[in-house]
C-alpha cells in the first residue's frame, strides 16, 4: 500500500506541475486586464523543447551535461520525501527538515555549477546571485521548520502536518512560521519581489541567468524542475493550512485527493498572482532587508512557540 501511495504522489505532483505554472500566468494576465495564454501552454512548451536540438559550447565539461539531471533529481527526491499528497509513503521517514533543507541547497549548488561550467558572463552573475539567495534563505527554512518541530515534538515534516488546520489555533504562533515559509518560498522559486520570472533582461536575472546557456531537452529539464519546485512549496504551504492527505489508497479517495490537490493549486496560484500584481521587484542589493524580515518573523515564531507551547 505504501508503494502505491508513493507512486501515486510522484505521478500526481509531476503531472500537475506544469498546470501550476499555467494557472499563475493565467491569473496574472487576468489581474493585468489581458486574456492570457491557455493554462495548458506549459505542457506544450515542455514537449516542444524536448523535440528541439541542443546547442552546446565545445568548451563545456561533463558538469554542464550532468547538472540538469541533478537539479531535476533533487526536486523529484523532494516529491518522494515531502507529504504533498500522502503522509504514508516509503520515504516519509526521510522527511527530516534538516535533510530537506540540505536537498534544497544541493539543487541550488548543481544549478550554479552548470552555469559556471558554461563559461558565460551572465552565468557567472546568475551563479553569484543564486548562491546569495540560497545562503540567505536556508537559515529561514531551518528556523521555520524548527518551530513546527518544537510544537509537534517531531523533526519529520510528514508528522508536522498534524499541527495544521484547526489544530494550528492551539499553537497560534506557528502562523508567524507560515508567513516566514511563504516569504522564503517566493525567494526559492525566483518570484517577486526577489526575482522576475518573466524578465528577458539578463542583467536583472537570478534564476534565468543560470540556465541561459541551456537549450532543447536540457532546458526543458531545468524549467520543469523549477516548475516542480514551485508546486512542491505551494502544496506544502497549502497542506499546513488545510492538511487533508491520503493515508489509504482507494479509488474514491484518490479521485477526491486529485480534485482537492487541484483546488489547492488554484487557490495558491491565485494568491501568488495577486501578490505579484501588487508589488514590484526589489533591487538585488536590498534583498538582505527582505530576508532579514523573513528571518525575524521566523525567529519570533520559533521563540514564542518555545515559550508558550
Amino acid at each position: 500500500m505504501t508503494i502505491l501511495l508513493t507512486l501515486f504522489q510522484i505521478f500526481l505532483v509531476l503531472l500537475l506541475a506544469p498546470l501550476s505554472l499555467g494557472l499563475v500566468r493565467k491569473f496574472k494576465a487576468f489581474f493585468q486586464g489581458r486574456v492570457g495564454a491557455s493554462i495548458w501552454l506549459p505542457y506544450v512548451c515542455f514537449a516542444t523543447l524536448l523535440k528541439k536540438e541542443m546547442t552546446i559550447s565545445p568548451v563545456i565539461s561533463f558538469v554542464f551535461r550532468l547538472s540538469p539531471f541533478l537539479v531535476l533529481g533533487t526536486t523529484v527526491l523532494l516529491v518522494c520525501v515531502l507529504p504533498l499528497v500522502s503522509t504514508v509513503t516509503i520515504f516519509a521517514s526521510l522527511s527530516n527538515f534538516m535533510m530537506v533543507a540540505g536537498v534544497l541547497a544541493m539543487g541550488s549548488l548543481y544549478l550554479v555549477l552548470g552555469a559556471l561550467d558554461a563559461g558565460g558572463g551572465f552565468g557567472g552573475i546568475g551563479a553569484t546571485r543564486e548562491m546569495t539567495v540560497s545562503a540567505l534563505s536556508e537559515v529561514v527554512i531551518i528556523t521555520v521548520f524548527a518551530s513546527f518541530a518544537v510544537a509537534g515534538n517531531n523533526a519529520q515534516i510528514s508528522e508536522m502536518l498534524s499541527l495544521g488546520g484547526s489544530a494550528i489555533f492551539s499553537h497560534p504562533f506557528l502562523i508567524l512560521s507560515l508567513i516566514g515559509l511563504t516569504l522564503v518560498a517566493l525567494a526559492e522559486n525566483a518570484r517577486y519581489p526577489v526575482d522576475n520570472p518573466a524578465t528577458h533582461l539578463e542583467l536583472t536575472m537570478v534564476h534565468e541567468a543560470n540556465i541561459l546557456e541551456y537549450s532543447g531537452p536540457y532546458l526543458a529539464m531545468m524549467e520543469y524542475a523549477a516548475t516542480v519546485k514551485l508546486t512542491i512549496f505551494s502544496l506544502l504551504i497549502a497542506n499546513f493550512v488545510y492538511p487533508v492527505v491520503l493515508v489509504q489508497f482507494t479509488l474514491l479517495g484518490a479521485l477526491g485527493i486529485v480534485f482537492l490537490t487541484i483546488i489547492k493549486l488554484v487557490v495558491v496560484m491565485f494568491f501568488l498572482a495577486l501578490l505579484e500584481s501588487l508589488m514590484a521587484k526589489m533591487r538585488f542589493y536590498r534583498l538582505q532587508e527582505y530576508f532579514s524580515l523573513a528571518f525575524l518573523i521566523a525567529v519570533l515564531g520559533f521563540f514564542l512557540t518555545i515559550l508558550y507551547p
